[in-house]
């Protein structure tokens, strides 16, 4: 069969070669430049339909692949990660934000810092993390109760009410202070910065960010909101008597190993606001597409209460409860796999390599998506079904990877996963939820897969108390 002019085969033949990547041709690439621009996950899935599991892009002298196959993401996130940096678009537009935070750093600086923060995340310390948790869930479920009053039920913004939730945790457990009072503002700001280095990523045309335009003067106000936050909450620490065992504890009094110096200024403003941001972005992301799929499917949602009343009763949901809420895990893992936070993950090769058999030059561009990988036919039955009880088998490891995957996995996995299950449980436990509207609810891959519906985004659910 002879291959139409429109598309390409990439690579040159190797005597173990099968046959070259095949991929979209240059010119219909740059044809489909709107429709990417538009909704990148959506050309992304059709690539991987019609090229198979390994996909090759060509636009000018920039060679990239899309990766989607598990063994191929095993071996680009784990067994040959070295070779593989964040030297990439995504990761150099989210450190004008970051910096260079655990999130976009790479090499010594990275392994350093990961060392330095990764014993404030030990499954050992989420007792002392479970009370900050346990206090703004149950402030936000009273909260609830006292909106809801005498009415039969109430509409919410979902997806608003959860990043402020997920916020105020991550104040609470990474830097012990509460960021109640100012979750509005900083939510804001969050998304201003974030939505402006997505539109910067996606449109080669935009000014740079200098030039004062409306959105440039936003994304600046925005930033200097973060930076404010940051400077107070090291000032105040740095000012204060009470000095708490967290995880801005341990950034300020680290030295380096050979010269005992302190991190600089910068550094730890970086690292900060990593945290900030990923702390609470990805998992209210979570929350909120775990309350979508719940809303629309009445039959799950009541037997995740039926376990609920079953493992804990009316009493309040306790730490100790969340490994008996089997059921209730399956649900998160199951929302996760549908709409994982992280959508993206690229990379940068820095050696030559091969995937699969074929292959890969140095200096290309890897494009591996959780989102697609999550929903592969072969790996997945049924795959854009929502059905919790998948997870009750076994399931392929290196084709689900919502936190990401070997060295490089998310350092705060084991903290997302209990935060989320216990403010699931909790929730659960006394509201339940319905859909406020039956349009169509798209996932916008922003930085984070974040819910719209038509031009509005945010995800508004019908919230009623639901009998015990």
């Amino acid at each position: 069969m002879t291959t139409p002019a429109h598309e390409i085969r990439l690579g040159q033949r190797h005597t173990d070669d099968a046959e070259p990547i095949r991929g979209p041709g240059q010119w219909q690439l740059l044809f489909n430049i709107p429709r990417i621009q538009r909704n990148p996950l959506a050309y992304l899935a059709f690539c991987a339909r019609r090229y198979g599991d390994l996909v090759a892009f060509k636009a000018g002298d920039q060679p990239a692949y899309f990766v989607n196959s598990p063994s191929a993401v095993k071996h680009i996130l784990q067994d040959n990660h070295r070779n593989y940096t964040k030297d990439t678009i995504q990761y150099r537009q989210l450190a004008s934000i970051t910096g260079r935070g655990l999130l976009t750093s790479d090499g010594d600086e990275w392994l350093s810092h990961r060392r330095l923060m990764q014993p404030a995340f030990h499954p050992r310390r989420m007792e002392a993390m479970s009370d900050g948790i346990t206090r703004a869930t149950a402030d936000l479920i009273d909260e609830w109760r006292t909106r809801l009053g005498n009415a039969t039920q109430v509409v919410l913004d979902i997806d608003a009410e959860m990043l402020r939730l997920a916020l105020r945790i991550a104040g609470l457990t990474l830097f012990s202070i509460d960021l109640g009072r100012e979750a509005p503002r900083l939510t804001q700001a969050v998304l201003v910065a974030l939505d402006h280095i997505v539109h910067r990523a996606s449109n080669f045309l935009a000014l740079p960010d200098h030039i004062p335009t409306p959105r440039n003067r936003r994304f600046h106000r925005a930033l200097a909101t973060l930076d404010e936050t940051v400077d107070e909450l090291i000032a105040a620490r740095r000012a204060g008597t009470h000095q708490p065992n967290d995880l801005l504890a341990a950034l300020l009094n680290a030295r380096d190993a050979e010269t005992s110096q302190e991190l600089s200024k910068q550094a730890i403003r970086d690292e900060v606001l990593t945290l900030l941001i990923a702390g609470h972005e990805t998992s209210a992301s979570a929350l909120t597409w775990t309350w979508h799929l719940l809303s629309r499917h009445p039959h799950i949602q009541k037997a995740l209460k039926q376990e609920i009343i079953r493992v804990i009763g009316a009493r309040p949901v306790h730490f100790t409860d969340l490994p008996h809420l089997t059921f209730c895990r399956h649900v998160i893992d199951e929302a996760l796999r549908l709409y994982p936070p992280a959508w993206l993950i690229t990379r940068r090769t820095v050696d030559s390599d091969r995937l699969d058999g074929h292959a890969i030059p140095a200096g290309a561009i890897v494009i591996i998506s959780p989102y697609i990988l999550h929903r592969h036919p072969t790996f997945w039955h049924d795959a854009d079904r929502f059905a919790p009880q998948r997870f009750e088998e076994e399931w392929p490891r290196h084709a689900y990877i919502p936190f990401g995957n070997g060295p490089r996995v998310c350092i705060g996995q084991h903290f997302a996963l209990i935060e989320t299950l216990f403010i699931v449980a909790s929730i659960a436990q006394h509201f339940c939820f319905e859909p406020a509207e039956h349009r169509t609810v798209s996932a916008t891959p922003l930085v984070t897969l974040r819910p719209r519906v038509g031009r509005r985004f945010g995800l508004r659910v019908q919230m009623k108390l639901c009998p015990a």
